[in-house]
């Protein structure tokens, strides 16, 4: 039994609407939410960067390999971002008291040798997302918190400038992915849907990005281009109508060893 489509919609082509747009390499990060993946010591190539609260100031400390690079207001959490340059960045969220306004950002840029920069503080009241590359800049990508906004800060020197361009959550996660895909090789790429009901098309790799009138079901049998984090990159083409599609499916609903279609 094939797969129903949206008999009015044409079959979307999810990656292509930021495709073109994408430069160089993003950093090994899955958007993640505020906290979730913070430390307060995280190893880098030129040593290990840790916070310390300094008593009775409501502050935190920044220190690389022991020695205080400065501090920050709130309690700081830190985020090694793994980026293909040659230094190591380390994004420092410093959570406010303020309820109204919860976080604050700085980027550390470690290396190479003995230097070490600190931003000046950036993103009051957003949240933590992602983070990417665009030609050789690093952007640090933050949501505002209940919206579907998501604004991105490239490094310029000591300062983290925003750029204009506001994206929705998808736009945002599919920049991110299609920088940091693994490319599947065609011996492997066929698999077929597994488990029951719907596997739904998403536009980028994430829950909310999930296509409302667009599926495949177990049996059918679709070409992986690229993996990321949960998700598959996939194509697939309807062997009654000919239509084809493409877009991200859960890992978790595909099989290896299908016959290649």
């Amino acid at each position: 039994m094939a797969s129903a489509f949206a008999a009015t919609t044409p079959a979307p082509r999810g990656r292509l609407f930021v495709k073109a747009t994408v430069a160089a390499f993003v950093v090994s990060m899955l958007p993640w939410c505020a906290a979730a993946d913070e430390h307060t010591n995280v190893a880098t190539r030129f040593g290990p960067v840790d916070t310390q609260a300094v008593p009775g100031t409501g502050r935190s400390d920044i220190r690389l390999r022991g020695a205080s690079l400065g501090q920050v207001d709130g309690t700081a959490g830190l985020v090694k971002l793994s980026v293909q340059d040659d230094a190591d960045y380390v994004l420092v969220d410093a959570r406010l008291p303020d309820p109204q306004c919860r976080h604050r950002f700085t980027l550390l840029q470690v290396g190479p040798g003995d230097e070490a920069t600190m931003s000046q503080p950036f993103g009051d009241c957003l949240t933590g997302f992602g983070a990417r590359r665009a030609g050789d800049k690093l952007v640090i990508q933050l949501a505002q918190e209940g919206a579907a906004q998501v604004h991105e800060f490239v490094w310029m020197q000591d300062r983290m400038k925003e750029l204009t361009n506001v994206l929705t959550r998808c736009e945002a996660a599919q920049l991110t992915a299609a920088s940091r895909w693994i490319p599947v090789e065609s011996a492997q790429a066929a698999r077929v849907v597994t488990g029951t009901g719907r596997a739904w098309f998403h536009t980028a790799p994430l829950d909310e990005c999930k296509l409302p009138a667009l599926f495949v079901i177990p049996g059918d049998v679709l070409t992986v281009l690229h993996t990321y984090g949960d998700y598959a990159d996939v194509t697939y083409r309807n062997p009654r109508t000919g239509r084809e599609a493409s877009g991200w499916l859960k890992l978790d609903r595909l099989a290896d060893g299908a016959p290649k279609p």
